[in-house]
């Protein structure tokens, strides 16, 4: 039996689909170790590029082939404008400036998806099949990481395609109806896995301007001196905040912007606790700070007196 073009599209790609997903500015945007900025400006960049594509769907409407994949209940920008508008305000148009790599994302876009049905089928495919699955993790990920909720994520809400793995089952149906030949199919393929590469650009562009500040080396960096000075001061905290009153002992085991961890001695035995901070931290120099913050009110909740500045 033929293998269905749809399955032959998605192990072709599998490589450059995996890819994507290890983007590192991905991985610290969904387990929350940026701040909502980065989303923000990942929605930004989606609102540029969905501009373009849809353009182009409206274009390709009436073709025999690529209009059978444009579906109005699809377009995302005006759920992005919602989005940006409720993250950045009124001026959030002032924010639609290109990556690098979404300049060459959309130059690319410009030149094919409007005159080549496989092309533009290519894109559609590689963000819209991509928005129905591993985007609804990516929303999900980043409303549980910083607190959002339906504002703010519009752009992953698909509610009004009703069933969406029913959804995907007949998109996959109309890639495999379509009567490309191999020649063409093949140049489809190649074309999903340029796109595949040209988002990856995108989220390392962001990247290198929203920077996870605790990364495993700092946070190593920060044990180090809080267990090789501050001990005592680990313990009052954990007394105080990490709700072990009868604590003996505390190391500092590891942190993140909401909040530092220890291991505790309690009865002889060890128990993890965990503090949060009072604000979501954005950098290194804020952890001196709060941690500070904490050992003197600390010292205060538990009836000590007061301890010189340090």
């Amino acid at each position: 039996m033929t293998t269905p073009f749809s399955a032959r599209l998605r192990a072709a790609t599998w490589d450059d689909h995996s890819s994507a997903e290890q983007s590192t500015f991905l991985a610290d945007l969904t387990q929350g170790r940026l701040t909502v900025a980065a989303h923000t400006a990942l929605t930004a960049q989606h609102y540029l590029i969905y501009e373009v594509l849809e353009e182009a769907s409206r274009a390709m409407a009436t073709d025999s082939i690529a209009g059978q994949f444009h579906d109005p209940v699809l377009d995302r920008l005006p759920a992005l404008a919602a989005d940006l508008e409720f993250l950045a305000g009124t001026q959030w148009r002032d924010l639609l400036v290109p990556t690098e790599s979404t300049t060459e994302y959309l130059a690319r876009l410009r030149e094919i998806a409007f005159t080549w049905p496989g092309g533009f089928v290519a894109h559609h495919y590689n963000r819209y099949l991509g928005d129905l699955s591993g985007g609804q993790f990516v929303g999900s990920a980043i409303a549980k990481s910083y607190g959002l909720s339906g504002d703010g994520l519009r752009f992953y809400d698909f509610s009004a395609l009703g069933s969406l793995p029913s959804y995907k089952d007949r998109y996959r149906s109309l890639l495999d109806s379509s009567p490309w030949d191999e020649l063409e199919r093949g140049r489809v393929i190649d074309e999903v896995k340029l796109a595949y590469r040209l988002n990856l650009g995108v989220l390392d562009d962001l990247g290198k301007v929203h920077v996870n500040p605790f990364t495993e080396d700092v946070v190593r960096q920060i044990m180090r001196h809080m267990n090789g000075h501050h001990t005592e001061d680990s313990l009052i905290i954990c007394r105080a905040y990490g709700g072990q009153p009868e604590a003996t002992a505390a190391v500092m085991s590891g942190m993140d912007a909401d909040g530092i961890d220890f291991r505790v001695t309690v009865s002889g035995g060890n128990v993890a606790a965990r503090v949060p901070w009072s604000q979501r931290l954005t950098s290194r120099a804020q952890v001196r700070e709060e941690v500070t913050r904490m050992y003197h009110d600390a010292r205060a909740e538990l009836g000590l007196p007061p301890a010189e500045a340090h």
